[in-house]
Protein backbone atom coordinates (compact mmCIF):
# COMPACT_ATOMS: atom_id res chain seq x y z
CA UNK A 1 0.00 0.00 0.00
CA UNK A 2 1.31 3.32 -1.11
CA UNK A 3 1.87 6.00 1.49
CA UNK A 4 2.38 9.62 1.65
CA UNK A 5 5.67 8.34 3.43
CA UNK A 6 6.61 6.50 -0.01
CA UNK A 7 6.62 8.95 -1.76
CA UNK A 8 9.50 12.28 -2.58
CA UNK A 9 8.22 14.97 -4.32
CA UNK A 10 10.67 15.30 -7.21
CA UNK A 11 12.35 12.25 -6.47
CA UNK A 12 9.68 8.97 -6.65
CA UNK A 13 8.91 7.66 -10.00
CA UNK A 14 5.89 6.40 -11.05
CA UNK A 15 3.84 4.16 -14.05
CA UNK A 16 0.76 3.53 -15.19
CA UNK A 17 -0.69 0.56 -16.92
CA UNK A 18 -0.35 1.77 -20.08
CA UNK A 19 3.53 2.07 -19.95
CA UNK A 20 3.49 5.83 -19.23
CA UNK A 21 6.32 6.65 -16.51
CA UNK A 22 6.18 10.31 -14.66
CA UNK A 23 7.86 11.94 -11.49
CA UNK A 24 5.90 12.40 -8.24
CA UNK A 25 6.03 16.30 -8.13
CA UNK A 26 3.36 16.34 -5.08
CA UNK A 27 1.66 15.45 -2.61
CA UNK A 28 -1.24 16.72 -0.82
CA UNK A 29 -4.63 17.43 -0.79
CA UNK A 30 -6.84 19.05 -4.30
CA UNK A 31 -8.87 22.13 -3.88
CA UNK A 32 -11.04 20.92 -6.93
CA UNK A 33 -12.10 17.05 -4.78
CA UNK A 34 -14.52 16.32 -3.57
CA UNK A 35 -12.81 14.98 -0.05
CA UNK A 36 -10.87 17.62 0.53
CA UNK A 37 -9.16 15.60 3.28
CA UNK A 38 -7.88 12.78 0.63
CA UNK A 39 -4.45 13.24 -0.11
CA UNK A 40 -3.44 12.53 -3.58
CA UNK A 41 0.16 12.63 -6.09
CA UNK A 42 0.58 15.46 -8.44
CA UNK A 43 2.35 13.58 -11.36
CA UNK A 44 3.97 14.98 -14.35
CA UNK A 45 4.19 12.94 -16.96
CA UNK A 46 7.50 12.66 -19.08
CA UNK A 47 5.26 11.91 -22.11
CA UNK A 48 3.42 15.66 -21.93
CA UNK A 49 0.75 14.72 -23.95
CA UNK A 50 -0.37 11.69 -21.16
CA UNK A 51 -1.67 13.93 -18.54
CA UNK A 52 -4.98 16.31 -18.67
CA UNK A 53 -3.55 19.80 -16.99
CA UNK A 54 -0.91 21.67 -16.15
CA UNK A 55 -0.89 21.22 -12.43
CA UNK A 56 -3.55 23.41 -11.30
CA UNK A 57 -7.59 23.10 -11.01
CA UNK A 58 -10.39 24.99 -9.84
CA UNK A 59 -11.49 25.41 -6.35
CA UNK A 60 -14.47 23.75 -5.42
CA UNK A 61 -15.15 26.35 -2.43
CA UNK A 62 -13.86 29.60 -4.34
CA UNK A 63 -14.09 28.71 -8.11
CA UNK A 64 -10.98 30.36 -8.29
CA UNK A 65 -7.83 28.94 -10.15
CA UNK A 66 -5.31 27.02 -7.40
CA UNK A 67 -2.24 25.62 -8.73
CA UNK A 68 -0.78 22.68 -6.68
CA UNK A 69 2.55 22.25 -9.40
CA UNK A 70 3.58 23.29 -12.67
CA UNK A 71 4.18 21.30 -15.99
CA UNK A 72 3.09 21.09 -19.73
CA UNK A 73 -0.64 22.06 -20.44
CA UNK A 74 -1.40 18.52 -20.74
CA UNK A 75 1.62 16.91 -18.49
CA UNK A 76 -0.14 16.83 -15.43
CA UNK A 77 -2.54 14.37 -13.51
CA UNK A 78 -3.54 13.59 -10.28
CA UNK A 79 -3.70 9.96 -8.90
CA UNK A 80 -5.45 8.32 -6.03
CA UNK A 81 -3.12 6.85 -3.64
CA UNK A 82 -4.16 3.23 -4.48
CA UNK A 83 -3.83 4.14 -8.23
CA UNK A 84 -0.04 5.30 -7.52
CA UNK A 85 2.20 1.98 -9.47
CA UNK A 86 5.83 2.83 -7.81
CA UNK A 87 6.97 -0.14 -10.22
CA UNK A 88 8.76 -3.25 -8.82
CA UNK A 89 11.97 -4.86 -7.21
CA UNK A 90 15.06 -6.40 -9.20
CA UNK A 91 14.17 -10.26 -7.81
CA UNK A 92 15.20 -13.22 -9.59
CA UNK A 93 11.71 -13.86 -11.05
CA UNK A 94 11.90 -10.79 -12.88
CA UNK A 95 15.38 -11.35 -14.37
CA UNK A 96 14.27 -15.23 -15.45
CA UNK A 97 11.28 -13.90 -17.26
CA UNK A 98 13.02 -12.02 -19.98
CA UNK A 99 15.05 -15.70 -21.09
CA UNK A 100 13.23 -18.98 -21.99
CA UNK A 101 13.24 -21.45 -19.89
CA UNK A 102 15.26 -24.84 -21.12
CA UNK A 103 11.89 -26.87 -21.36
CA UNK A 104 9.37 -24.30 -22.77
CA UNK A 105 7.13 -25.23 -25.49
CA UNK A 106 9.18 -24.83 -28.94
CA UNK A 107 7.94 -21.49 -31.24
CA UNK A 108 9.00 -23.32 -34.55
CA UNK A 109 8.39 -27.22 -33.59
CA UNK A 110 8.86 -27.80 -37.31
CA UNK A 111 11.35 -25.43 -37.95
CA UNK A 112 8.54 -23.10 -39.44
CA UNK A 113 7.30 -19.75 -37.37
CA UNK A 114 3.23 -19.16 -36.98
CA UNK A 115 3.49 -17.10 -39.59
CA UNK A 116 3.34 -16.08 -43.05
CA UNK A 117 5.53 -13.64 -45.47
CA UNK A 118 3.38 -12.21 -48.41
CA UNK A 119 5.00 -12.29 -51.98
CA UNK A 120 4.36 -9.46 -54.51
CA UNK A 121 1.96 -11.51 -55.95
CA UNK A 122 0.31 -11.88 -53.29
CA UNK A 123 1.17 -15.58 -52.35
CA UNK A 124 1.96 -16.83 -48.83
CA UNK A 125 5.14 -18.15 -47.92
CA UNK A 126 6.07 -19.58 -44.76
CA UNK A 127 9.22 -18.36 -42.49
CA UNK A 128 11.35 -20.48 -41.55
CA UNK A 129 13.28 -20.79 -38.09
CA UNK A 130 16.13 -23.13 -37.64
CA UNK A 131 18.51 -23.35 -34.56
CA UNK A 132 16.03 -22.48 -32.17
CA UNK A 133 17.43 -25.36 -29.26
CA UNK A 134 20.66 -24.07 -29.61
CA UNK A 135 20.29 -20.45 -29.32
CA UNK A 136 17.82 -20.76 -26.53
CA UNK A 137 21.21 -23.19 -24.61
CA UNK A 138 22.85 -20.63 -25.32
CA UNK A 139 19.94 -17.90 -23.89
CA UNK A 140 20.18 -19.22 -20.16
CA UNK A 141 21.25 -16.90 -17.69
CA UNK A 142 23.25 -19.50 -15.97
CA UNK A 143 25.61 -19.35 -19.33
CA UNK A 144 25.35 -15.58 -20.06
CA UNK A 145 27.21 -13.12 -18.60
CA UNK A 146 25.40 -10.15 -19.97
CA UNK A 147 21.87 -9.12 -19.44
CA UNK A 148 18.83 -6.27 -20.80
CA UNK A 149 16.29 -5.50 -17.91
CA UNK A 150 15.18 -2.42 -20.15
CA UNK A 151 11.50 -0.59 -19.17
CA UNK A 152 11.01 -3.32 -17.02
CA UNK A 153 9.63 -0.50 -14.38
CA UNK A 154 12.21 -1.86 -11.64
CA UNK A 155 12.40 0.97 -8.90
CA UNK A 156 14.27 -0.36 -5.87
CA UNK A 157 17.21 -3.19 -5.29
CA UNK A 158 15.53 -6.86 -4.10
CA UNK A 159 14.32 -6.71 -0.77
CA UNK A 160 16.10 -10.02 -0.33
CA UNK A 161 19.14 -8.53 -0.97
CA UNK A 162 22.59 -9.88 -2.33
CA UNK A 163 21.78 -13.63 -0.54
CA UNK A 164 18.75 -13.55 -2.84
CA UNK A 165 20.71 -13.15 -6.04
CA UNK A 166 23.61 -15.12 -5.48
CA UNK A 167 22.90 -17.20 -8.73
CA UNK A 168 23.74 -14.36 -11.15
CA UNK A 169 27.21 -13.63 -9.50
CA UNK A 170 28.77 -13.92 -12.58
CA UNK A 171 26.90 -11.26 -14.66
CA UNK A 172 29.14 -8.64 -16.24
CA UNK A 173 26.86 -6.21 -18.03
CA UNK A 174 23.61 -5.28 -16.70
CA UNK A 175 21.22 -3.12 -18.79
CA UNK A 176 18.81 -1.22 -16.73
CA UNK A 177 17.97 1.48 -18.92
CA UNK A 178 14.69 3.23 -19.11
CA UNK A 179 13.43 1.91 -15.59
CA UNK A 180 11.97 3.72 -12.87
CA UNK A 181 15.12 3.92 -10.58
CA UNK A 182 15.95 7.60 -8.72
CA UNK A 183 17.95 7.18 -5.69
CA UNK A 184 22.05 6.44 -6.07
CA UNK A 185 21.29 4.91 -2.66
CA UNK A 186 19.38 1.99 -4.61
CA UNK A 187 21.81 1.88 -7.43
CA UNK A 188 24.19 1.16 -4.57
CA UNK A 189 22.56 -1.60 -3.17
CA UNK A 190 21.52 -3.11 -6.73
CA UNK A 191 25.42 -3.15 -7.61
CA UNK A 192 26.50 -5.03 -4.26
CA UNK A 193 24.46 -7.94 -5.50
CA UNK A 194 26.72 -8.68 -8.66
CA UNK A 195 30.57 -8.56 -7.44
CA UNK A 196 32.10 -9.23 -10.85
CA UNK A 197 29.79 -6.29 -12.68
CA UNK A 198 31.71 -4.45 -14.93
CA UNK A 199 29.22 -2.86 -17.15
CA UNK A 200 26.45 -0.52 -15.94
CA UNK A 201 23.88 1.20 -18.25
CA UNK A 202 21.44 3.43 -16.08
CA UNK A 203 20.41 5.94 -18.98
CA UNK A 204 17.04 7.26 -18.94
CA UNK A 205 16.08 6.64 -15.57
CA UNK A 206 15.64 9.85 -13.81
CA UNK A 207 18.77 9.53 -11.34
CA UNK A 208 19.63 12.67 -9.29
CA UNK A 209 22.80 13.94 -8.28
CA UNK A 210 24.99 12.03 -5.79
CA UNK A 211 24.76 12.93 -2.36
CA UNK A 212 28.11 13.89 -0.74
CA UNK A 213 27.24 12.19 2.09
CA UNK A 214 26.28 8.62 0.58
CA UNK A 215 28.60 6.02 1.18
CA UNK A 216 28.99 4.49 -2.12
CA UNK A 217 31.77 2.01 -0.67
CA UNK A 218 33.72 -0.80 -2.68
CA UNK A 219 30.45 -2.02 -4.82
CA UNK A 220 31.23 -0.53 -8.22
CA UNK A 221 35.14 -0.28 -7.81
CA UNK A 222 35.05 -3.01 -10.71
CA UNK A 223 33.10 -1.06 -13.16
CA UNK A 224 34.71 -0.09 -16.39
CA UNK A 225 31.46 0.77 -18.45
CA UNK A 226 28.70 3.27 -16.83
CA UNK A 227 25.90 4.66 -18.99
CA UNK A 228 24.29 7.52 -17.39
CA UNK A 229 22.83 9.28 -20.62
CA UNK A 230 19.19 11.37 -19.89
CA UNK A 231 19.39 11.58 -16.69
CA UNK A 232 18.22 13.73 -13.67
CA UNK A 233 22.41 14.76 -12.92
CA UNK A 234 23.03 18.38 -13.04
CA UNK A 235 26.09 19.06 -11.19
CA UNK A 236 29.59 18.15 -11.90
CA UNK A 237 30.55 17.60 -8.12
CA UNK A 238 28.50 13.94 -8.71
CA UNK A 239 31.12 13.54 -11.29
CA UNK A 240 34.03 14.12 -8.68
CA UNK A 241 32.33 11.85 -6.58
CA UNK A 242 31.84 9.03 -9.06
CA UNK A 243 35.32 9.43 -9.86
CA UNK A 244 36.51 8.91 -6.54
CA UNK A 245 34.38 5.81 -6.10
CA UNK A 246 34.57 4.12 -9.31
CA UNK A 247 38.48 4.36 -9.66
CA UNK A 248 39.01 1.75 -13.05
CA UNK A 249 36.35 3.36 -15.03
CA UNK A 250 37.15 3.31 -18.62
CA UNK A 251 34.54 4.67 -20.57
CA UNK A 252 31.61 7.36 -19.43
CA UNK A 253 28.36 8.57 -20.87
CA UNK A 254 26.25 11.47 -19.67
CA UNK A 255 24.81 12.76 -22.37
CA UNK A 256 21.80 15.21 -22.26
CA UNK A 257 22.61 15.83 -18.52
CA UNK A 258 22.99 20.14 -17.57
CA UNK A 259 27.08 19.86 -16.51
CA UNK A 260 27.65 23.50 -17.07
CA UNK A 261 28.44 24.18 -14.01
CA UNK A 262 32.19 22.43 -14.34
CA UNK A 263 35.34 24.54 -13.40
CA UNK A 264 38.76 24.00 -13.48
CA UNK A 265 39.03 23.36 -9.25
CA UNK A 266 36.38 20.71 -9.55
CA UNK A 267 37.58 18.98 -12.65
CA UNK A 268 41.31 19.23 -10.99
CA UNK A 269 40.31 16.75 -8.21
CA UNK A 270 38.56 14.08 -10.42
CA UNK A 271 39.84 10.25 -10.15
CA UNK A 272 39.01 9.15 -13.56
CA UNK A 273 43.19 8.25 -14.43
CA UNK A 274 41.82 5.31 -16.43
CA UNK A 275 39.37 7.08 -18.28
CA UNK A 276 39.71 6.19 -22.22
CA UNK A 277 35.93 7.56 -23.57
CA UNK A 278 33.44 10.31 -22.55
CA UNK A 279 30.40 11.09 -23.86
CA UNK A 280 29.45 15.12 -23.12
CA UNK A 281 26.89 15.48 -26.21
CA UNK A 282 24.63 18.19 -25.07
CA UNK A 283 25.62 19.02 -22.08
CA UNK A 284 24.72 23.21 -22.02
CA UNK A 285 28.58 23.36 -22.23
CA UNK A 286 28.96 26.66 -24.46
CA UNK A 287 33.06 27.65 -23.63
CA UNK A 288 35.92 25.76 -24.93
CA UNK A 289 38.00 27.39 -22.33
CA UNK A 290 35.93 27.21 -19.57
CA UNK A 291 33.75 23.84 -20.05
CA UNK A 292 36.49 21.88 -21.94
CA UNK A 293 39.95 22.33 -21.18
CA UNK A 294 39.52 21.90 -17.39
CA UNK A 295 39.03 17.76 -18.71
CA UNK A 296 42.62 17.95 -20.82
CA UNK A 297 44.41 16.60 -18.69
CA UNK A 298 42.57 13.02 -18.29
CA UNK A 299 45.84 10.88 -19.09
CA UNK A 300 44.02 8.04 -20.87
CA UNK A 301 41.27 10.09 -22.97
CA UNK A 302 40.75 8.57 -26.19
CA UNK A 303 37.75 9.29 -27.35
CA UNK A 304 35.76 12.50 -26.71
CA UNK A 305 32.34 12.93 -27.87
CA UNK A 306 30.90 16.44 -27.68
CA UNK A 307 28.21 16.83 -29.94
CA UNK A 308 25.47 18.92 -30.14
CA UNK A 309 26.98 21.55 -26.91
CA UNK A 310 26.97 25.33 -28.49
CA UNK A 311 30.39 25.49 -28.35
CA UNK A 312 31.60 28.83 -30.98
CA UNK A 313 35.04 28.50 -31.04
CA UNK A 314 38.60 26.48 -30.00
CA UNK A 315 41.66 27.59 -28.99
CA UNK A 316 44.72 26.07 -27.15
CA UNK A 317 46.94 27.89 -24.31
CA UNK A 318 50.57 27.01 -24.38
CA UNK A 319 51.80 25.28 -21.47
CA UNK A 320 55.41 24.61 -19.94
CA UNK A 321 54.36 20.76 -20.32
CA UNK A 322 52.29 20.23 -23.12
CA UNK A 323 50.01 17.22 -21.68
CA UNK A 324 46.68 19.13 -22.78
CA UNK A 325 44.96 15.94 -24.53
CA UNK A 326 48.01 14.06 -24.97
CA UNK A 327 45.74 10.79 -25.80
CA UNK A 328 43.15 11.94 -27.59
CA UNK A 329 42.35 10.32 -30.30
CA UNK A 330 38.74 10.85 -31.53
CA UNK A 331 37.09 13.88 -31.18
CA UNK A 332 33.43 15.19 -32.07
CA UNK A 333 31.89 18.18 -32.47
CA UNK A 334 28.67 17.32 -34.48
CA UNK A 335 25.88 19.82 -34.20
CA UNK A 336 28.11 22.49 -32.41
CA UNK A 337 28.35 26.21 -33.02
CA UNK A 338 32.00 25.94 -34.56
CA UNK A 339 31.96 29.03 -37.07
CA UNK A 340 35.65 29.35 -38.57
CA UNK A 341 38.42 27.53 -40.07
CA UNK A 342 40.50 28.96 -37.24
CA UNK A 343 39.02 26.41 -34.79
CA UNK A 344 39.71 23.42 -37.14
CA UNK A 345 43.27 24.80 -37.74
CA UNK A 346 43.72 24.71 -33.61
CA UNK A 347 42.92 20.74 -33.46
CA UNK A 348 46.20 20.17 -35.09
CA UNK A 349 47.88 21.39 -31.68
CA UNK A 350 46.22 17.68 -30.50
CA UNK A 351 48.93 15.21 -31.23
CA UNK A 352 47.24 12.15 -31.33
CA UNK A 353 44.41 13.34 -33.24
CA UNK A 354 43.41 10.43 -35.93
CA UNK A 355 39.31 10.86 -36.50
CA UNK A 356 37.33 13.76 -36.10
CA UNK A 357 33.59 13.85 -36.96
CA UNK A 358 32.09 17.82 -37.61
CA UNK A 359 29.07 17.91 -39.41
CA UNK A 360 26.08 20.19 -38.81
CA UNK A 361 27.21 23.48 -37.93
CA UNK A 362 28.01 27.40 -38.94
CA UNK A 363 31.32 26.26 -40.27
CA UNK A 364 29.62 23.78 -42.84
CA UNK A 365 25.85 24.36 -43.54
CA UNK A 366 27.03 26.93 -46.47
CA UNK A 367 29.42 24.28 -47.50
CA UNK A 368 29.12 21.30 -49.78
CA UNK A 369 29.92 18.01 -48.50
CA UNK A 370 33.01 17.63 -50.39
CA UNK A 371 34.23 20.63 -49.66
CA UNK A 372 34.14 20.57 -46.26
CA UNK A 373 35.86 16.80 -46.50
CA UNK A 374 38.61 18.55 -48.64
CA UNK A 375 39.66 21.20 -46.63
CA UNK A 376 39.18 19.45 -43.27
CA UNK A 377 41.79 16.80 -44.59
CA UNK A 378 44.36 19.01 -45.99
CA UNK A 379 44.18 21.36 -42.57
CA UNK A 380 44.70 18.53 -40.19
CA UNK A 381 47.57 16.29 -41.79
CA UNK A 382 47.66 13.47 -38.68
CA UNK A 383 43.51 12.85 -39.73
CA UNK A 384 42.91 9.40 -40.77
CA UNK A 385 38.97 9.23 -40.49
CA UNK A 386 36.59 11.88 -41.07
CA UNK A 387 33.09 11.64 -40.28
CA UNK A 388 33.55 8.11 -39.85
CA UNK A 389 34.87 7.82 -43.26
CA UNK A 390 38.54 6.34 -43.83
CA UNK A 391 40.78 8.77 -45.42
CA UNK A 392 43.20 7.38 -48.00
CA UNK A 393 46.81 8.56 -49.08
CA UNK A 394 45.32 9.38 -52.40
CA UNK A 395 42.53 11.57 -51.15
CA UNK A 396 45.10 13.56 -48.97
CA UNK A 397 47.07 14.30 -51.22
CA UNK A 398 44.16 15.18 -53.90
CA UNK A 399 43.01 17.50 -50.67
CA UNK A 400 46.30 19.37 -50.04
CA UNK A 401 46.63 20.41 -53.76
CA UNK A 402 43.84 21.25 -54.65
CA UNK A 403 44.13 23.33 -51.05
CA UNK A 404 47.26 24.83 -52.46
CA UNK A 405 45.74 25.45 -55.77
CA UNK A 406 43.00 27.38 -53.78
CA UNK A 407 45.28 29.39 -51.65
CA UNK A 408 47.52 30.75 -54.38
CA UNK A 409 44.77 31.77 -56.60
CA UNK A 410 43.46 34.00 -53.85
CA UNK A 411 47.24 35.01 -53.69
CA UNK A 412 47.48 35.85 -57.18
CA UNK A 413 44.54 37.96 -57.20
CA UNK A 414 45.62 40.14 -54.98
CA UNK A 415 49.40 40.54 -56.14
CA UNK A 416 47.52 41.94 -59.83
CA UNK A 417 44.92 43.74 -57.91
CA UNK A 418 45.29 47.66 -57.88
CA UNK A 419 45.43 47.88 -54.35
CA UNK A 420 48.07 49.51 -51.74
CA UNK A 421 47.31 47.43 -49.38
CA UNK A 422 47.73 44.21 -50.73
CA UNK A 423 50.58 43.00 -49.08
CA UNK A 424 48.55 43.40 -45.50
CA UNK A 425 45.86 41.12 -46.91
CA UNK A 426 48.34 38.59 -48.07
CA UNK A 427 49.47 38.39 -44.62
CA UNK A 428 45.96 37.83 -43.07
CA UNK A 429 45.65 34.89 -45.91
CA UNK A 430 48.25 33.06 -45.05
CA UNK A 431 47.66 33.71 -41.38
CA UNK A 432 44.11 32.65 -42.25
CA UNK A 433 46.22 28.99 -43.81
CA UNK A 434 48.95 28.15 -41.18
CA UNK A 435 49.65 25.24 -43.67
CA UNK A 436 50.13 26.71 -46.85
CA UNK A 437 53.98 27.46 -46.86
CA UNK A 438 54.47 23.91 -45.48
CA UNK A 439 51.86 22.68 -48.65
CA UNK A 440 53.41 24.49 -51.06
CA UNK A 441 56.57 23.12 -50.61
CA UNK A 442 55.34 19.13 -50.47
CA UNK A 443 53.99 19.47 -53.60
CA UNK A 444 56.36 21.63 -55.37
CA UNK A 445 57.43 18.72 -57.96
CA UNK A 446 53.54 18.15 -58.83
CA UNK A 447 53.08 21.70 -59.20
CA UNK A 448 56.16 22.28 -61.30
CA UNK A 449 55.17 19.25 -63.67
CA UNK A 450 52.01 20.47 -64.19
CA UNK A 451 52.66 24.26 -64.45
CA UNK A 452 54.83 27.19 -63.24
CA UNK A 453 55.19 27.41 -59.83
CA UNK A 454 56.47 30.73 -60.16
CA UNK A 455 52.85 32.29 -62.17
CA UNK A 456 50.23 29.79 -60.72
CA UNK A 457 47.58 31.35 -63.23
CA UNK A 458 46.42 28.29 -63.51
CA UNK A 459 47.19 26.42 -60.36
CA UNK A 460 47.26 22.36 -59.83
CA UNK A 461 45.83 20.90 -62.80
CA UNK A 462 43.50 18.43 -60.78
CA UNK A 463 40.34 19.96 -62.29
CA UNK A 464 39.71 17.28 -64.16
CA UNK A 465 38.89 13.70 -62.64
CA UNK A 466 38.48 10.44 -64.02
CA UNK A 467 35.03 8.72 -63.15
CA UNK A 468 33.53 5.29 -63.63
CA UNK A 469 29.70 5.78 -64.25
CA UNK A 470 27.59 2.85 -63.97
CA UNK A 471 23.96 2.12 -63.87
CA UNK A 472 22.15 0.33 -61.58
CA UNK A 473 19.00 0.97 -62.45
CA UNK A 474 16.78 -2.62 -63.29
CA UNK A 475 16.93 -2.29 -67.30
CA UNK A 476 20.27 -0.87 -67.72
CA UNK A 477 22.59 -2.59 -65.33
CA UNK A 478 23.65 -5.44 -67.82
CA UNK A 479 25.24 -1.92 -69.90
CA UNK A 480 28.83 -2.01 -69.72
CA UNK A 481 29.77 1.48 -67.52
CA UNK A 482 30.55 4.67 -69.19
CA UNK A 483 34.82 5.42 -68.29
CA UNK A 484 34.95 9.38 -68.63
CA UNK A 485 37.26 12.09 -67.54
CA UNK A 486 35.35 15.08 -66.83
CA UNK A 487 35.84 18.72 -65.45
CA UNK A 488 35.45 18.72 -61.33
CA UNK A 489 33.32 22.51 -62.27
CA UNK A 490 30.45 19.91 -64.64
CA UNK A 491 27.30 20.22 -62.95
CA UNK A 492 25.49 17.46 -61.25
CA UNK A 493 22.46 17.83 -64.15
CA UNK A 494 24.56 17.92 -67.30
CA UNK A 495 25.76 14.38 -65.65
CA UNK A 496 22.55 13.67 -65.65
CA UNK A 497 21.86 14.27 -69.34
CA UNK A 498 25.45 12.64 -70.15
CA UNK A 499 23.30 9.36 -68.36
CA UNK A 500 20.29 9.99 -70.18
CA UNK A 501 21.80 9.41 -73.60
CA UNK A 502 24.19 6.71 -72.17
CA UNK A 503 21.43 4.79 -70.66
CA UNK A 504 18.11 5.44 -71.79
CA UNK A 505 16.80 7.15 -68.12
CA UNK A 506 14.74 9.76 -67.67
CA UNK A 507 16.31 12.60 -66.08
CA UNK A 508 13.90 13.87 -63.60
CA UNK A 509 13.62 10.12 -62.25
CA UNK A 510 17.33 9.69 -61.96
CA UNK A 511 18.95 9.66 -58.74
CA UNK A 512 23.25 9.59 -58.64
CA UNK A 513 25.65 8.87 -55.93
CA UNK A 514 29.43 8.40 -55.91
CA UNK A 515 31.78 6.80 -53.83
CA UNK A 516 35.53 6.28 -53.73
CA UNK A 517 37.85 2.94 -52.25
CA UNK A 518 37.00 2.39 -48.40
CA UNK A 519 34.07 4.78 -48.31
CA UNK A 520 31.19 2.54 -46.37
CA UNK A 521 28.07 4.55 -47.77
CA UNK A 522 28.30 6.22 -51.29
CA UNK A 523 27.05 10.09 -51.00
CA UNK A 524 23.76 11.27 -52.56
CA UNK A 525 24.57 14.24 -55.56
CA UNK A 526 21.09 15.68 -54.44
CA UNK A 527 21.57 19.33 -56.43
CA UNK A 528 21.42 19.38 -59.97
CA UNK A 529 22.94 22.98 -60.34
CA UNK A 530 26.27 22.23 -58.08
CA UNK A 531 29.48 20.50 -59.38
CA UNK A 532 31.34 17.70 -58.68
CA UNK A 533 33.77 19.76 -57.18
CA UNK A 534 31.18 21.00 -54.49
CA UNK A 535 30.30 17.59 -53.46
CA UNK A 536 34.07 16.68 -53.48
CA UNK A 537 34.45 13.89 -56.14
CA UNK A 538 37.97 12.50 -57.12
CA UNK A 539 40.00 11.04 -59.11
CA UNK A 540 38.73 7.72 -59.48
CA UNK A 541 35.28 7.54 -58.15
CA UNK A 542 32.61 5.34 -59.20
CA UNK A 543 29.28 7.64 -60.09
CA UNK A 544 26.19 4.83 -59.63
CA UNK A 545 23.06 5.69 -61.28
CA UNK A 546 19.89 4.70 -60.09
CA UNK A 547 15.99 5.21 -61.13
CA UNK A 548 13.33 6.10 -59.01
CA UNK A 549 10.40 3.21 -59.10
CA UNK A 550 7.39 5.90 -59.74
CA UNK A 551 4.95 3.07 -58.33
CA UNK A 552 6.66 3.13 -54.95
CA UNK A 553 7.04 6.86 -54.81
CA UNK A 554 3.66 6.56 -54.81
CA UNK A 555 2.67 4.03 -52.89
CA UNK A 556 4.79 5.79 -50.02
CA UNK A 557 3.08 8.98 -50.39
CA UNK A 558 -0.06 7.30 -50.09
CA UNK A 559 1.29 5.89 -46.70
CA UNK A 560 1.82 9.60 -45.38
CA UNK A 561 -0.92 10.91 -46.18
CA UNK A 562 -2.97 8.89 -44.69
CA UNK A 563 -0.69 8.90 -41.91
CA UNK A 564 -0.99 12.00 -41.66
CA UNK A 565 -4.35 12.39 -41.84
CA UNK A 566 -4.67 10.35 -39.01
CA UNK A 567 -2.41 11.83 -36.93
CA UNK A 568 -4.43 14.99 -37.62
CA UNK A 569 -7.98 13.04 -36.54
CA UNK A 570 -6.59 11.76 -33.53
CA UNK A 571 -5.26 15.06 -32.45
CA UNK A 572 -8.50 16.53 -33.29
CA UNK A 573 -10.36 14.32 -31.32
CA UNK A 574 -7.71 14.62 -28.15
CA UNK A 575 -8.60 18.62 -28.12
CA UNK A 576 -12.63 17.87 -28.26
CA UNK A 577 -12.24 15.99 -25.21
CA UNK A 578 -10.57 18.32 -23.24
CA UNK A 579 -12.84 20.95 -24.42
CA UNK A 580 -15.73 19.12 -23.37
CA UNK A 581 -14.11 18.17 -19.99
CA UNK A 582 -13.41 22.15 -19.50
CA UNK A 583 -17.56 23.00 -20.33
CA UNK A 584 -18.63 20.31 -17.96
CA UNK A 585 -16.13 21.92 -14.67
CA UNK A 586 -17.29 25.27 -16.06
CA UNK A 587 -20.72 23.97 -15.98
CA UNK A 588 -20.97 21.36 -12.80
CA UNK A 589 -18.68 24.07 -10.48
CA UNK A 590 -20.68 26.99 -9.63
CA UNK A 591 -23.64 24.96 -8.81
CA UNK A 592 -21.34 23.20 -6.90
CA UNK A 593 -20.13 26.32 -5.02
CA UNK A 594 -23.41 27.53 -4.73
Amino acid sequence: MVTPDNLRPGVTRVRDSSGFVGTVVYVGSVASAKNRNEIYAGISWDDATRGKHDGSVIDRDTNQLVRHFKCGPTQGSFLRLNKVDLGCELTPQLMRSRYVEPDAELIAPDNVLPHVARTAGGRSKPIEFHGELKIRKRQQLEVVDAISLRMLGISRPCDGGSEELREFNHLKCIDLAGNLLSDWKDVVAITKSFPSLQSLSLASNRINDVNPNLMIGTSMECLTTLNLNSTNICSFQTLRLLGEAIPNLEELCVAHCDLSDIDAEASATMSFNNLELLDMSDCQLTSWGEHIMPLSRLPKLESFVLNDNPIESISFQETADGLDFVALASLQLAGTSIHSWKSVDELDKLPALRSLRLRNTPLTSSLGVGEVRSTTIARLPRLEYFNASPVPERERTEAERRYVSDVARELLLMSTADDGGADGKKRQVETRHPRFGALMEAHKSAMMASSSVTSLSQGIQDDVVGVTIRSMAAGSCDLEPLHKRIPRSLKVGRIKAMCSRAFALDVDLQILHFRVDGDPFPTELDDDEHTLAYFGVTDGAEILVNEIDVEAREREEARRREQHDRLVEEQESHIAVVQSMQRQERQILPGQSA
